[in-house]
């Protein structure tokens, strides 16, 4: 058992909207979990304590769209260890927005669902420097049925990436049907929203994002595809789903 004890700290931010700041000074961690946060706490039997000098203490970031491949490389842009680097900018946890980028990707049925099952079963044991990746985003593929989704909802997958970056984006593709499927199966969805990101992504509307219904529109503000204004204002106003916002920084 490994004990960590943070002590002299500021603030520390709590990830509760309601309470945004936790009472105290210090917190006690135990094999990975807190254990105690307050005020006057002992850690003499803390096997490491550090003095936070008055530092502020958040909970880590989340990268909620990211397209990991297998391990943490992307064969893309070339980039060894990219999600242990992303830890050095507080991120702790990475949601797979879909393993497009694995060279020779799957695009039948039985493929794109051994690909979803292979990546959610190895990140589930996989955390580069301590980083924990949902992955396993299945790419939507004509063909795919209800069983289908059962199958790999029972395997641990647990989102299905962008929908656009496989062949079925729209309903008359069975995209919403397969988005019915996966929600029934405790599967989250998301889905790619504006312009052509890569040369086989269409142009996705509002109306197709309405449409398909997922739980997530992403990268709805911005980014290289953002859509047109009245797109963004339509999927405010009339969409139940969570819209995705980017922030864009100046280099």
């Amino acid at each position: 058992m490994t004990s960590i004890a943070l002590t002299n700290l500021g603030k520390i931010v709590s990830g509760d909207l309601e309470n945004p700041l936790a009472e105290g000074d210090t917190v006690i961690v135990e094999n990975g979990k807190i254990k105690d946060v307050g005020r006057g706490l002992n850690v003499e039997g803390c096997d490491v304590v550090y003095d936070c000098n008055g530092m502020v203490l958040t909970p880590g970031l989340i990268d909620s769209h990211a397209h990991v491949a297998v391990g943490d490389f992307t064969p893309r842009q070339l980039t060894v260890n990219f999600i242990e680097s992303e830890l050095h900018g507080g991120v702790t946890s990475m949601i797979s927005a879909g393993e497009v980028h694995v060279p020779g990707r799957p695009r039948d049925p039985a493929g794109v669902k051994a690909l979803a099952i292979l990546n959610a079963k190895a990140f589930s044991r996989f955390r580069p420097r301590g980083v924990k990746v949902l992955g396993g985003a299945l790419i939507l593929e004509p063909g795919l049925t209800e069983k289908d989704f059962e199958e790999m909802a029972r395997e641990g997958v647990k989102v299905i990436g962008e929908i656009g970056l496989g062949k079925v984006f729209k309903p008359e593709h069975g995209a919403a049907q397969m988005v019915a499927w996966a929600r029934k199966c405790g599967i989250k969805s998301m889905m790619h929203t504006g312009g052509t990101s890569l040369a086989d992504v269409p142009v996705i509307t509002a109306e197709d994002v309405l449409a398909v219904n997922p739980d997530v529109a992403s990268h709805v503000n911005g980014g290289p595809t953002a859509p047109p204004i009245p797109d963004i204002e339509k999927l405010v106003k009339q969409g139940a789903m969570a819209l995705e916002l980017v922030q864009c920084g100046k280099p």
